[in-house]
């Protein structure tokens, strides 16, 4: 199986970026909850699963068209 570096490059840039991004926003879901006073373990894990995952979607979208620009930019440099 050959790797496609530029693929793993793209994901390890994602992962790493998202790791603190998605630590910070877990967090404030969770304090905010509490501050409602919601201290429904079930409650509290679909609230994050909605919050993560709009992140996500965003995050992706960004590094993507990063990602995608630079391609470009390589293609007319050669």
């Amino acid at each position: 199986m050959k790797i496609n570096k530029k693929a793993m490059k793209e994901a390890i840039f994602d992962t790493a970026l998202g790791l603190p991004i998605n630590w910070f926003f877990a967090y404030i879901t969770i304090v905010v909850l509490m501050l409602f006073g919601v201290n429904s373990a079930f409650y509290i894990s679909v609230a994050q699963v909605v919050v993560l995952t709009i992140l996500a979607l965003i995050r992706k979208y960004l590094v993507r068209i990063y990602f995608r620009e630079g391609e470009d930019y390589e293609d007319t440099k050669s």
